[in-house]
């Protein structure tokens, strides 16, 4: 190599000068027209658009959804030459119709898609053609089920009743209203949902959110689909070839991540088997949770134990990622929306205040002692303003940030752009909801009123336009559920909790694949002197 190079410099220092020249002048071109266009990421040579990451890592999604701003809704993120790592980036409302619906069968999730989200196996959120049809018949009439439903309902109030209202009584009861240190609610978000994922899924009770376990670490399984989240959108970030590379050395968050699925894989397929030792054969007993439901399912043809086994185990990881990211980014975002919009607060708790409890929890001693009141699902059926809320908070705080498709052939997009066959087409719904041209010149301000044009009554919006359950016939199944489980929440908060954020307590969110927040949300709890 040394010789080869001591020949080719001296003989031939023009193809040196003329590729320096090139870079030199592709660079200054670059720069001159990054300075006319203040957002937009400028594809440099080599190494494309990473220099936008890299330097907006700490904001990436306010970042994109000023890039997109910027080239009115759409774009193509370059990645590094050879790296393989382009795609098409849009939040246009017409576009996302289009792919999601109109033309839902010209885009799949994509097999790099199904790797880089490896962690729920060949489930549902991954599945695509025949696979996926099937799943989502047997889904369907999982989620359609009064049964399943009623099941789901009553165990979002139980829980709520016995684990998170005795839990932020407690610690209302136990912590001093001037500590500066507060309570990490994200953390009990988390614990909450992990609690109403798990019994809704297998019938039992983790309690990761009693009293008893207050100070013990979050669960396994919890922190486990939070390191798989993060690991994910860093597939998504980084060229394949990069976190394969990390894969094969198991190093970093590749290491993590397969740590999370051993603790996932554990749990569940615990669960399955002590399912099966109950029951005869490989039938659900007729119980009325997710795994019940999906044992009871009949058998296709042909399939061994072990792959029956699998496909109950990838139902239900996808059904507690989904369920449980859903609660916990939204129920976050939401209280950090009431501490920071006191008149918003208000008007929840005097139309929260006018309803009928359905149950009531004793309060624990100290502090004036009494009751608190749950709300289950019907009693919050006239809540609008408190339903708006929640949407209000979906729109601007997206649970699932982004949505994803490659094109299964070549197409042509609304605004007419070309989209070749193999184009990873990635929707930022977290950008959707900041767009003026989809929401207004408010579309920034957090603002229920948006969702109520006449008194109880609450818009209704398409949902190429409201994307947070996504679009066209793979819609979010379970939409209605999450729905009644942050409200079911929020209602029994407000209603016997006054909610404050620390002082000096900055909430931001974190890069990844759910909208969860960069360093928590610390707050402090106190019991309403009315309640």
């Amino acid at each position: 190599m040394g010789a080869f190079r001591s020949f080719l410099l001296p003989s031939y220092p023009e193809l040196l000068l003329a590729a320096l020249s090139f870079l030199s002048l592709a660079a200054l071109r670059l720069a001159v027209r990054s300075r006319r266009r203040r957002f937009a990421p400028v594809s440099w040579p080599v190494v494309g658009m990473l220099p936008f990451v890299l330097a907006n890592l700490g904001r990436l999604l306010d970042a994109t959804t000023d890039a997109l701003r910027e080239c009115r809704c759409t774009f193509v993120f370059r990645g590094p030459w050879l790296s393989r790592a382009d795609f098409l980036l849009t939040c246009d409302p017409a576009a996302v119709q289009h792919c999601l619906a109109t033309n839902h069968g010209g885009y799949d999730k994509g097999r790099d898609f199904a790797e880089m989200f490896d962690v729920v196996g060949d489930g549902l959120l991954v599945a695509d053609a025949v696979s996926w049809a099937r799943q989502r018949h047997v889904a369907a009439a999982v989620f359609g089920n009064p049964t399943f439903r009623s099941f789901v309902l009553s165990t979002m109030a139980r829980q709520t009743a016995r684990l998170l209202v005795p839990f932020l009584d407690h610690v209302a009861a136990a912590v001093d209203a001037d500590s500066p240190e507060g309570v990490e609610m994200e953390d009990v978000f988390m614990r909450y949902s992990l609690d109403v994922a798990y019994a809704s899924a297998f019938n039992v009770d983790l309690d990761a959110l009693s009293v008893a376990a207050a100070s013990a670490p979050v669960p396994a399984i919890g922190l486990a689909t939070r390191v798989a989240s993060e690991a994910t959108l860093l597939r998504h970030i980084v060229p394949a070839w990069w976190w394969r590379l990390m894969r094969w050395l198991n190093v970093g968050a590749e290491r993590r991540l397969a740590e999370a699925k051993a603790v996932l894989d554990e749990f569940v397929y615990l669960e399955i088997a002590q399912r099966k030792s109950l029951t005869t054969g490989s039938q659900g007993g007729g119980g009325c949770d997710l795994l019940s439901l999906y044992m009871a399912w009949p058998r296709e043809p042909g399939v061994t134990d072990r792959q029956r086994d699998q496909f109950l185990r990838d139902s239900a990881v996808g059904y507690m990622f989904a369920a449980k990211d859903l609660i916990v980014a939204a129920l976050t975002w939401l209280f950090y929306i009431l501490c920071t919009h006191p008149d918003v607060e208000t008007k929840i708790l005097d139309e929260v205040k006018s309803l009928r409890p359905s149950a009531t929890v004793a309060a624990t001693g100290g502090g004036g002692g009494g009751e608190h009141a749950v709300f289950d699902s019907d009693a919050l059926q006239p809540a609008s303003y408190l339903h708006a809320a929640v949407l209000e908070t979906l729109r601007l705080f997206p649970p699932a940030p982004f949505e994803e498709k490659e094109a299964v052939c070549d197409d042509v997009l609304p605004d007419g752009r070309k989209v070749a066959k193999g184009t990873r087409v990635i929707f930022c719904i977290y950008a959707m909801g900041r767009m003026e041209e989809i929401w207004g010149g408010d579309c920034h301000e957090f603002r229920p009123e948006r969702w109520l044009p006449d008194v109880g009554r609450v818009r209704h919006e398409p949902s190429h336009k409201f994307a947070v359950f996504n679009c066209g016939p793979r819609s979010c199944l379970g939409k209605n559920l999450g729905l009644s489980n942050i409200k079911i929440a929020a209602a029994a908060i407000l209603y016997n909790f006054q909610v404050e954020l620390v002082d000096g307590a900055v909430v931001k969110p974190q890069n990844s694949v759910v909208l969860h927040t960069k360093n928590g949300m610390r707050v402090r709890i106190k019991r309403r002197k009315t309640a």
